[in-house]
């Protein structure tokens, strides 16, 4: 009786439940592909590259100093561990750890970002 009053039928539950398990497999999907890709970390400076590092190829953790910017580069990922900027937003952010992401501190017109060994030009879509 309740579930009529709120215009449920039988086989409703069954879709809620496969579209429930649906948007759980999408957001899970990102978090299981982490796995074992070998990562490139571009540091830029006011729109050109400064520098490319293999992190894969890093044995231990390395230190760079970009106008203002001491990044940390580690085999896992960067971080920025200080800066001179007033107000240290590159610095909370934290480590970077997976393709795509980006650490920039606006100020200093500094930007570090990761990208997968394997591909030269990531896309992030394509429109027609």
């Amino acid at each position: 009786m309740k579930a009529e009053r709120l215009g449920l039928r039988p086989g409703d539950a069954v879709i809620y439940a496969v579209l429930v398990l649906l948007c759980a497999a999408l957001f899970l999907l990102p978090l299981l592909q982490k796995g074992n890709e070998s990562l490139t970390a571009v540091i830029t400076l006011n729109g050109e590259a400064v520098e490319t590092v293999d992190l894969s190829a890093l044995r231990e953790e390395e230190t760079r100093t970009v106008h203002g910017c001491e990044i940390v580069l580690t085999n896992t990922g960067v971080r920025v561990a200080a800066a001179d900027c007033p107000d240290r937003l590159c610095v909370k952010t934290g480590e970077i750890t997976r393709a795509g992401e980006a650490i920039a501190c606006v100020p200093n017109r500094v930007v570090v970002t990761l990208r997968r060994a394997d591909r030269k030009e990531p896309y992030d879509g394509v429109a027609w």
